[in-house]
């Protein structure tokens, strides 16, 4: 949680989620056999994992960050606006993972507790990389959808060839970490 709050602070110049020092609290080892974590609104809380606390560095600048999308985006929590909220939570905990370990990131959401999506591969866990793809689910729930604007993201990191579920051919160049942060932390 720290590292996500420095990353906030020093990479983005946000303090830290509302942009005026907002008091950042967070409640470990919440309930027995709760595999989860989450924002309610005003804190983070992370379950006991079953046994393995769930405060990898990516599910914690995960939770922060839907905090920061709390006070700046509004976006509604189901359908699509809540597939980009998941989205964004999804690539600031990446992002706060390359800020504080950029020599061991992968693209596996939850490293080190346990894996819940993988950005370069949302098919891997049933969830769609492109908009009305395959996997795609109108009404679906938040964390379903979320895959296609993690790709997106995966895509510009790092630089990828190939096609995409409708049979067309792509070659995107690597924009990098930084500027591809720079780019969704806008949005």
């Amino acid at each position: 949680e720290d590292m996500a709050y420095e990353s906030y602070s020093v990479v983005r110049g946000r303090n830290p989620i509302n942009g005026t020092g907002y008091q950042l609290n967070s409640y470990v080892n919440y309930d027995q056999n709760f595999n989860n974590a989450f924002w309610d609104g005003v804190q983070m809380t992370y379950g006991d994992g079953r046994g393995r606390p769930l405060t990898a560095i990516d599910i914690a600048g995960h939770e922060i960050t839907h905090g920061l999308t709390n006070f700046t985006a509004d976006l509604i929590y189901n359908d699509e606006s809540g597939a980009l909220n998941e989205s964004f939570s999804d690539i600031f905990g990446k992002a706060v993972e390359y800020y504080a370990r950029p020599n061991t990131i992968t693209w596996r959401v939850g490293t080190g507790v346990v894996v819940i999506r993988d950005m370069a591969n949302p098919n891997q866990f049933n969830n769609p990389r492109n908009y009305d793809g395959n996997l795609w689910q109108d009404g679906a729930g938040v964390h379903t959808n979320s895959g296609v604007q993690n790709y997106w993201f995966y895509l510009l990191v790092d630089g990828v060839s190939g096609t995409n579920d409708f049979g067309d051919a792509f070659a995107i160049d690597s924009l990098g970490w930084d500027t591809t942060a720079s780019i969704a932390f806008r949005n």
